[in-house]
């Protein structure tokens, strides 16, 4: 598997890099730079939503409630 550092300063990888890799058009990547000269590229993750913000987004949002699904009341 290679990767070529192209005169504009970008990296191509190879398509076997790509494939293995499930690697997509536009990925973000963090470089990590080892002192021993070795480049790591990871895939970025996205910042992950608070848990306010995904009860945020549940505003206005209407729930049907489907009593069929959670079957009869328990007695305890």
């Amino acid at each position: 598997m290679t990767a070529t550092l192209e005169a504009d300063h970008k990296l191509s990888l190879s398509e076997d890099v790509l494939a293995q890799g499930h690697f997509k058009d536009g990925m973000e990547f963090r470089v990590i730079l080892k002192p021993s000269g070795a480049m790591l590229l990871r895939p970025s993750q996205p910042r992950q939503k608070s848990l306010v913000e995904h009860l945020r987004g549940l505003q206005g949002l209407e729930l049907a409630l489907n009593r069929e699904c959670l079957g009869p009341p328990l007695e305890l």
